[in-house]
């Protein structure tokens, strides 16, 4: 889960191969989403929203992925992140 998108807490997560859940909560007023790629292919991202949370469920092969907010600016702010999926 990530808690607090205005500090990308926390920056680095782990999960098994299969359907993959992350669940983002946002109580900035500004807008964040949270996307996952890997490499440069997005394979899902939730809407970009603000306040409340939002549920984004992929389906990953082990290896290692990118999780950022797509809203410009905010990934070279430092809003990404590293999933491992084993």
């Amino acid at each position: 889960m990530i808690e607090d998108p205005d500090r990308w807490a926390p920056a680095y997560a782990e999960a098994g191969a299969g359907n993959v859940t992350i669940q983002m909560a946002n109580a900035s007023a500004l807008e964040h989403n949270v996307t996952i790629a890997e490499g440069t292919k997005v394979l899902g991202a939730t809407p970009t929203f603000a306040g409340g949370s939002k549920t984004l469920t992929v389906k990953l092969k082990p290896g290692k992925y990118t999780f950022y907010c797509s809203v410009p600016g905010h990934r070279p702010a430092g809003m990404e992140g590293t999933l491992t999926v084993s």
